[in-house]
Formats: C-alpha cells, sequence, structure tokens
C-alpha cells in the first residue's frame, strides 16, 4: 500500500472530523443563541402581560373606591365621625359607626373585601368594621407611612400587602394572626375639594393580587411573583412546599411576606447551607437590579432565592412601589436546546465513528475498502445535511401551532420587500388578532386556549392559495398574513373571507362581548404598500397594526 495515499487518507479524515465537529458546535451555538433569545421574549412577554393585568385590577378597583368615597351619605358619616374624635366621644357605641358599617357592609360584598378603616388627619381609625382596630393608630401608618401621605395628599392608591394587624378568616373558616393583608385607599374630600379624612378597604392579597401573577407560570418551575423594595415577596410562592421542607419558611407557613429575595449562594435545594443569615446575603441579581429601578432580563443565568438558577424577567413599578418578576428554571427552559444538543452529538459521534472505521476498513482492504468508504461519507454527509435541514426547518416553526413563526415571517418579509422594490409590485399584509382571547382563556383554561388557537391558525392557513403566499404567528394571539403582489382591494377580499371562515369554525366563545355573537371571531387589519427605498418595511407593519387597532375600537368582528 503507497504509504502517501495512507498519509493523505488520514489526514483527509482527521480533517473531515474536524470539519464535522467545528460545523456542529457552530450550528449548536446558534441553536443555542436562537433558543434564548426565544425564552428572554416569551419571559418579557409574561412579565408585561402579568404587569399589564394588574395595572387594569388595580385600576378597576381604585375606580371602584373612589365611587365609594364621592357617596354623600359616607362624607356625612366621616364628618360626624370626625367630630366625634373632636368631642372625644364614643365611637364603637355610636349610631354613625353601625350606620357606616352597613353601608359599607353591602359596598364590600360587591369584591368580597374584607374589612375597611377610615382614618382620621392624625392617621387614626375612628372607623373600621373591627371594634378593635378603632381608636388605634392605622396599621399603614405603621408600615407603609409614605403611601398613606400621598393618598392624604389627594391620591387614590394601591397599598402593597404587609403583616395584618388582626387574625384574619383563612378559606378553612379559621382565624390566622400575622397574615399578608393589602389595602386600596381613597381620600374624602368635603364639596371644596378638601380632604378631611381617608377611606381604604382591606383586600385578600392571596385572591386576585395573587391570582394575576399565577397566571403567568410557564411550565412546571415557571413562576411570576411581585416584591417590595426591600426585596420582600409580596405575592404567593408557587414553591412554599420547597421553602418550608429546606427551611426558609415554618412547616405549613408560605412565603409571601416571609421571604427576601437573596442569594443564597448555592442551591438551597440539593442540600447547599447559606454561610449567613438571610437578612445578611445580597438580593438576587434581579431583585437588585429592579429595587434599584432598571426594568430589565437576563438569560445568562442567576441563583433565585432558592438557590436555583433561573432565567428571567423583570419590571419595577416606582408609582406601586413593587416590582414584577417572570422566572424559570434553567434547566426546564434548556430542554429543547439539550435535546436538540444530543441529537447533533449523535450525529457527529456516529460520523467519527464511521469515518474511523471507514479509513480502518480502506486501511486493510485496500482499492476494495476505498469504494465503500466513499459511499459511506456520502451517505453520513447526506444524513447529516437533511438532519441539519429538519433542524433548520423547525427553528421557523411556531413550536404551539406549527404554522410559520416570527422569524420566519421577518425574513419573508424582507425579501419580499426587495423583490417589490425591483418590480413594483404592491406588498399586501394582513394584521389578524383573535377577538377578546384573554375572556376565552380565563373561561375555558388555557389548554382549550391553546386548542383554540390551533384550530384558528389550520383554519387561516388551509386558506392560503399561491406559494409565494406566507401566513404566520405573529404573537400571543396575533397572526400575519403577506400577500406579495396584491392590491388593498384585493387584500381586503381575502381578510374579509378569513374573518367569515372563522364564524363558519363554529368555535364557541360565551365571553365574547360582540353583540349576537357567541362564537370565537377575528378582527384583520389591513395594508398594502408598494416598496420603495423612500419607505422603510416597519411602515407596512405599523399601518396594519394601526387598522387593526381601529377594527376592534369599532366592534371587532370585522376588517379595517
Amino acid at each position: 500500500m503507497n504509504l502517501m495515499k495512507k498519509t493523505y487518507l488520514l489526514l483527509f479524515t482527521l480533517f473531515f472530523i474536524i470539519v464535522i465537529s467545528v460545523s456542529a458546535w457552530l450550528a449548536l451555538q446558534t441553536i443555542k443563541n436562537e433558543s434564548l433569545n426565544n425564552i428572554r421574549n416569551s419571559l418579557q412577554t409574561v412579565t408585561k402581560t402579568s404587569y399589564e393585568a394588574l395595572h387594569i385590577w388595580i385600576s378597576l378597583r381604585k375606580k371602584s373606591l373612589i365611587e365609594i368615597v364621592q357617596d354623600e351619605a359616607i362624607i356625612s358619616l366621616t364628618k360626624k365621625m370626625l367630630t366625634i374624635q373632636k368631642k372625644g366621644g364614643d365611637f364603637i357605641s355610636s349610631a354613625e359607626l353601625q350606620s357606616l358599617r352597613q353601608i359599607m357592609r353591602h359596598k364590600m360584598n360587591i369584591h368580597q373585601d374584607i374589612g375597611f378603616f377610615v382614618i382620621a388627619p392624625n392617621k387614626v381609625n375612628i372607623a373600621s368594621s373591627r371594634d378593635n382596630n378603632i381608636n388605634q393608630q392605622n396599621i399603614i401608618y405603621i408600615n407603609r407611612r409614605a403611601l398613606l401621605s400621598r393618598i392624604f395628599s389627594g391620591e387614590t392608591l394601591f397599598v402593597p400587602p404587609i403583616q395584618s394587624d388582626v387574625p384574619l378568616l383563612s378559606s378553612n373558616g379559621k382565624y390566622i394572626a400575622n397574615v399578608p393583608t393589602t389595602f386600596i385607599g381613597s381620600p374624602v374630600k368635603t364639596k371644596d375639594g378638601d380632604v378631611i379624612a381617608v377611606l381604604t378597604l382591606r383586600l385578600d392579597p392571596s385572591s386576585d393580587f395573587t391570582r394575576v401573577t399565577q397566571l403567568g407560570r410557564i411550565g412546571d418551575s415557571g413562576e411570576t411573583y411581585a416584591f417590595d423594595s426591600k426585596g420582600i415577596l409580596i405575592t404567593s410562592s408557587r414553591f412554599d412546599h420547597q421553602l418550608q421542607k429546606i427551611g426558609l419558611v415554618d412547616v405549613r407557613g408560605q412565603g409571601m411576606l416571609t421571604i427576601r429575595i437573596t442569594d443564597p449562594g448555592g442551591n438551597m435545594l440539593t442540600g447547599y447551607k447559606p454561610k449567613m443569615n438571610n437578612s445578611d446575603l445580597p438580593l438576587t441579581l434581579m431583585a437588585k437590579n429592579a429595587v434599584s429601578g432598571k426594568s430589565g432580563f437576563n438569560v445568562d443565568g442567576y441563583r433565585d432565592y432558592r438557590g436555583v438558577p433561573v432565567f428571567g424577567s423583570w419590571i419595577w413599578d416606582k408609582d406601586l412601589g413593587f416590582g414584577l418578576t417572570t422566572e424559570i428554571d434553567v434547566e426546564e427552559a434548556l430542554i429543547p436546546y439539550y435535546k436538540t444538543r444530543l441529537v447533533v452529538l449523535l450525529v457527529v459521534l456516529v460520523v467519527v465513528i464511521l469515518s474511523v472505521g471507514s479509513f480502518l476498513l480502506w486501511f486493510t482492504m485496500e482499492r476494495k475498502s476505498e469504494s465503500s468508504q466513499k459511499l459511506a461519507l456520502v451517505k453520513l454527509e447526506l444524513e447529516v445535511e437533511e438532519r441539519t435541514k429538519e433542524l433548520r426547518e423547525l427553528s421557523y416553526k411556531d413550536g404551539l401551532t406549527g404554522v410559520a413563526n416570527r422569524r420566519m415571517f421577518d425574513q419573508t418579509l424582507q425579501k419580499e420587500w426587495q423583490r417589490g422594490q425591483r418590480e413594483q409590485q404592491a406588498l399586501a399584509l394582513l394584521m389578524i388578532d383573535i377577538d377578546f382571547f384573554k375572556s376565552y382563556n380565563d373561561l375555558y383554561g388555557h389548554q382549550q386556549g391553546d386548542a383554540c388557537l390551533i384550530n384558528v391558525a389550520n383554519t387561516l392557513n388551509n386558506q392560503i392559495r399561491r406559494s409565494s403566499d406566507l401566513f404566520a404567528r405573529y404573537g400571543g394571539e396575533e397572526f400575519v398574513v403577506l400577500l406579495p403582489n396584491t392590491s388593498l382591494e384585493e387584500a381586503r377580499t381575502i381578510a374579509k373571507s378569513y374573518c367569515l371562515k372563522i364564524i363558519e369554525a363554529d368555535i364557541v366563545h360565551d365571553k365574547t362581548e360582540i353583540e349576537g355573537l357567541s362564537l370565537v371571531s377575528i378582527s384583520v387589519g389591513v395594508s398594502s404598500i408598494v416598496p420603495s427605498v423612500f419607505i422603510d418595511k416597519a411602515q407596512l407593519i405599523t399601518d396594519a397594526d394601526e387598522k387593526l387597532y381601529l377594527a376592534k375600537t369599532k366592534g371587532r368582528n370585522r376588517v379595517e
């Protein structure tokens, strides 16, 4: 056997293995970066959605309380209670207190509130649903003094959870001391606009306030929670059972108002014991940034209050005085990437083994083995190419609905925009939103909501007739249809047919607010532009999005 041939073949085999390994490494880096971007986008979307939901809930509660403090009967009774205080009279036995309690009992039943305070300017309770709170310094003044001052200055504010000053009735019918409680407060004003007192409603933070954040739980380890400026957890923790197990809270205790969001220095779930007391530990990377007023995200990984490595996104609200974060364990978040990496590494391992085997076979069988080796290498290259193609196709598909994803849409839009510039042909875009989808999710649950998204996506995707057209999921309950060489009138006609198809799909929606309709429907914004070097392609999206907003403001289930 020729020594030169053996040397060349050995060098070629080594070079081939190196190329495959480097290519696999680069592919894995690309896939990992894309996975991290998707994780970041998901976390930010959930955080923002939960944050907006909290704002909506708080705004509704503020509006409700403002209506209460404007009640003439409440204003009149408050003035009389202040007169009693000034004269040093007995609040508890007064007819005014009983009348006020009767009025407030009716109003509190509307939202299942658990108590109220009327607070005099000296920060003493002059009325309450409980006798033992009257003539006492108000709990909000003791724990959230700055917020109470702002309410006395004329603002209506949400007061984040604090420990209750009295035992409260739990869901099992027992009174429990030192449980979390929260308030909504608003000033009681005279006709001249002078603030004479403050009326607060006591809310149960484990109900609506916590439930809104619990909607943002992703997977088995995802958690959305709120915390105050000291880094104290002010909503229920998803991991109370774990916190009890590792000793961060008492047995049958809870993390709310107990856990300070600190980095213990290691994973306590695997047995790590912090070397300092919780009060001396530094805040987690997320909490440290948030309480300093910085909203952001992290997909490099950091330890949460259990010491578990997580990815996270967070928002700090200076006006409300608390932050909101969504986190998910790194291990769970990267499962899709780990599976892909395993497949790629197995393929590389197979390639390496077969390459070395082919070289040895050629070495022992001379010319005959050379032919077999070439065939094996060709086969392996085809397998690698096909697998790489499959992985690439997966990166362009939406994980839930199976249709094209945002990444595919962005790349196709760039390509079609350039083509439209060259050929001076109109490029149309349909921006589609499922009407009242949040109400659908709240009524039927997220599993049924996912099924609804899949049904709508399949129904609309089946209407695509040209190979040049693209239907894609844009995000959440929004979809887009890109229509090259399509005028505005043609696009409008197509959009109307889509609206009709969704109605014909007969997906029941008992919480839609569209009069005379109890089915899932869609609203569509339509735009069409002849691409030009003087126009940015983002204008096409902006126009369609504005028309979608117009369609929704005009009543939904329509095309604009």
